[in-house]
């Protein structure tokens, strides 16, 4: 099985990620708008730093992908 993200849903990942950890993180309202704002800025599409963390996503999705297919393959049956 093959999953890969596309830059764009990459982006919608780490936005929601973000929202939520600022959410629950307790940060000032100082402090959560710097980190939207560096979302905002830097890690829009298309931009380098998207591209990287994009690759980055889906080189661990496929090693963990890879993971699961070699247990399920090693796991005995009959347990």
């Amino acid at each position: 099985m093959r999953l890969e993200l596309e830059q764009e849903e990459s982006v919608e990942l780490l936005s929601l990620i973000v929202d939520r950890i600022t959410q629950k993180a307790g940060l000032a309202a100082k402090d959560r708008a710097a980190v939207k704002r560096w979302r905002s800025e830097q890690m829009k599409a298309g931009s380098d730093a998207m591209k990287e963390l994009s690759d980055k996503i889906n080189a661990d999705l496929e090693r963990a992908l890879r993971s699961k297919e070699k247990s399920a393959i090693q796991r005995a049956d009959w347990r």
